[in-house]
């Protein structure tokens, strides 16, 4: 049987996945980076099982906020 802290790190993996996808709909950048450091510091915390998928996760959310960072930077031409 799994323990109450799993499902409590598998609630708080899904939330975090929520407030980013909302970021990206709202265009707030600075919410993928706070997710992203939440889900790195989760991935870390959950490596023998799913830590890498998370990780991964984590690199695309940044990825993707330094992306609409750049264009929210860039003037229009």
């Amino acid at each position: 049987m799994t323990s109450w802290i799993t499902w409590l790190v598998v609630g708080l993996m899904v939330a975090v996945l929520l407030y980013a996808i909302f970021s990206v709909f709202l265009k707030k950048p600075i919410g993928l980076y706070i997710a992203s450091a939440f889900h790195i510091v989760l991935g870390i915390l959950s490596l023998p099982s799913i830590g890498l998928y998370v990780l991964g996760l984590a690199i695309l959310e940044l990825i993707v906020g330094i992306v609409m960072t750049l264009k929210r930077s860039m003037p229009n031409r």
